[in-house]
């Protein structure tokens, strides 16, 4: 399958992007969920299923970075500079679409 009909599979990939794109800068995983849930009302497995398919094609990276004190790592989501002119050009698609 070609790279564009694998985002065409995910239900939520460019919304993914553009959402991402939006922020500008790394985001943790809970709060992608969040954000993803109050602006699309989308749940955590399409959310999942989304970043999959994107980490899959090189658009989005996963880094991890310990906050403060806290042992555990924090787990973030961030474009790869593909996933940056990608979710460019979905942006402008979005915007001509309204």
């Amino acid at each position: 399958m070609s790279t564009i009909g694998e985002l065409d599979d995910s239900n939520a990939a460019l919304r993914l992007l553009i959402a991402l794109h939006r922020l500008g800068k790394p985001i943790m995983l809970s709060e992608l969920y969040d954000q993803m849930r109050s602006k699309y009302g989308l749940g955590r497995r399409t959310v999942d299923t989304a970043l999959e398919t994107c980490a899959r094609i090189g658009l989005v990276k996963r880094e991890t970075k310990r906050i403060g004190k806290n042992p555990m790592p924090s787990i973030f989501q961030a474009l790869t500079p593909k996933g940056k002119k990608a979710a460019e050009i979905c942006s402008e698609l979005e915007r001509a679409l309204t």
